[in-house]
This record gives C-alpha cells, structure tokens and sequence, in this order.
C-alpha cells in the first residue's frame, strides 16, 4: 500500500515542481492546434478550441468537461442513468455501448469523445474529430488512467491547467486516505458481480482498478491472483472466504441471499456493500475510495 502513496507523491511533486497547479486567477489561453494521443497509439489534432462537444463514451468525459470549466460546450451526451443532472436536458445519441451515429451527425460537433470501433469509424469517414482516452477499446482500468483521460482530454478542449488542477486535487484526497489507514493490518476482500443469486460470480482481479483501489483502501484482494474479471466458482469464493465484499448496489442481495454463501465471513458479518462501477472510473474516485476506506477500517476515521 505504501508503495501506491509514494506513486501519488511523486505525482504531486512532478506536478508542483513543472509549474501545473498554479495559483487561482494565473489561468495563461491554450494555442490551438494541439496534438494528443487516443487509445490506439494514434495522433489526433484539434485544430481550434472545440465548441460543440459530443460524449459519446462513458460518464467519465461529462464530468472531466463539467471539472474543468468545458460544460458549457457539451451539447449531447451518450444515455446513462449516471449522467450528472448538469446535462439532463442536453440531447441523447443512444448507450455509450452502441451510439447513433445520425443523432451524432445531427449535433454537427466539432469534437466526439468515447466513439469507438465500427461508431468512430464512420464518424472519422464523416470528417468527425474522435477522441477516446484509455487502453484499447477505450478501457480505463487504474487511477493513472483516469488522470491520464483528464489531461488529454483537458489539452483536447484548451482547458489544460484546470485539468492539471483537477488531477492535483483529486491526487492529494487520495494521498490523504492512504495515510489514513497506512500501517494497518489489511483486509481480505473481494470486488464481485454477481448476476443473481447462487450463479457463479465475476471477481475483479489484478489489472483492474477495483484491485487497485482495494489496496489503497488498506485492503488485500482475495483473488489478486488472477487477471481482469474472470468467474470464479462459488466454491473457490468460499474456500478465498473474504472479510468484506464490494459488489454494485444493485447486487448486494444477490450476494447476501445466497444461500450457497450463509457461510461465508463476509455474509455472516453483513459486510457486503455497493459500490457503483460509474464512481470508480470517475473523477470522483477519491470520494469512492474514502467510502471503501471507510467501510474496510472505521477506526481509522474515528
């Protein structure tokens, strides 16, 4: 756990020595064109300040642009029950699973975030500028990422020092949360999605940003063994017999229910709790963190 703290400090450092995080009112106008890199290794040029922002990705890219001061330039969004209310009466173009690329098209943007495979490709052919963060597919699976998404797209939109603010912020609530439980003894857990009761469930494994924050949260991931979201028996849950379970608030009587799991520690203590996936992967993943932090050592927050 502490080698996650010293990661982040050096974050902060580079950050404060390189002049990032300057001080309020010093804000200096970005210079268009801009180069920045998407998911596939692949230059992408922003010509000028985008006006007419599309999201067509996950929730992530709304509340990047609303962190930075970018809000404004949204005019439509992909449907998801996570939206923040800021954009509840903007145009939806579909889920971010399967966007319409007419709706899109309609908006007549000069920027999409999030498109992806067949949906960015006719988008590009269409003479669309698309921008996707993350690993391959668009994928967000650790802190760093998240960062990493905010800057680029930060840069993208002109709003770079907000962005590097934002990470700056976000970055020192999490130093602040390991250190609050940092020494203590760790916590056999499992992050689990579970369907229904007594099906087999699938187990956040390293390389995941469930696994991650797991650890900074002073916990040790029962199935860390193992890569990405794999099913796992419920035999093999039983016999890994985690403390606490962190599953999606929807899913939490799934696990309790169970009456193949009565016996596991997790469910005879009543510590199952839901975390949503859409507070993971967001700039409120240090809010998420504290929650797991919390739940996993109350002493610590006494």
């Amino acid at each position: 756990m502490k080698r996650w703290g010293l990661s982040l400090l050096l974050l902060l450092a580079l950050a404060l020595t390189a002049g990032l995080l300057v001080g309020p009112g010093s804000i200096v106008a970005q210079q268009f064109p801009v180069t920045v890199v998407d998911d596939r290794g692949q230059e992408i040029i922003i010509p000028s300040r985008p006006e007419r922002i599309v999201i067509a990705g996950v929730t992530l890219y709304i509340e990047v642009l609303l962190d930075i001061g970018a809000g404004d330039r949204i005019v439509g969004v992909s449907d998801s029950p996570d939206n923040p209310p800021e954009v509840a009466d903007l145009p939806t173009i579909g889920p971010a699973y399967s966007p319409s690329v007419e709706a899109i098209l309609a908006l007549e943007p000069d920027l999409v975030l999030g498109a992806w495979g067949a949906v960015r490709d006719q988008l590009e052919a269409a003479g669309v500028i698309v921008l996707t963060t993350g690993r391959p597919g668009g994928l967000i699976i650790s802190v760093p990422d998240i960062f990493a998404t905010i800057r680029t797209v930060g840069t993208a939109v002109g709003n770079l020092e907000q962005a590097e603010r934002l990470i700056g912020r976000i970055a020192e609530e999490i130093v602040e949360i390991e250190g609050l439980v940092l020494g203590l003894e760790p916590v056999r857990t499992a992050f689990l999605y579970m369907m229904a009761p007594d099906t087999p469930p699938y187990a956040a494994g390293s390389g995941s940003i469930e696994n991650e924050l797991i650890l900074r949260a002073g916990g040790v991931n029962v199935f860390a063994d193992v890569v990405g979201f794999p099913q796992v028996s419920l035999e093999e849950l039983l016999a890994r017999d985690p403390q606490v379970i962190f599953t999606d608030p929807a899913q939490v009587e799934n696990i309790l229910k169970s009456r193949l799991l009565e016996g596991l520690s997790a469910v005879r203590e009543r510590r199952v709790y839901g975390i949503k996936a859409s507070e993971v992967v967001s700039t409120r993943v240090a809010q998420a963190l504290r929650k797991m932090a919390e739940l996993l050592h109350p002493e610590a927050f006494e």
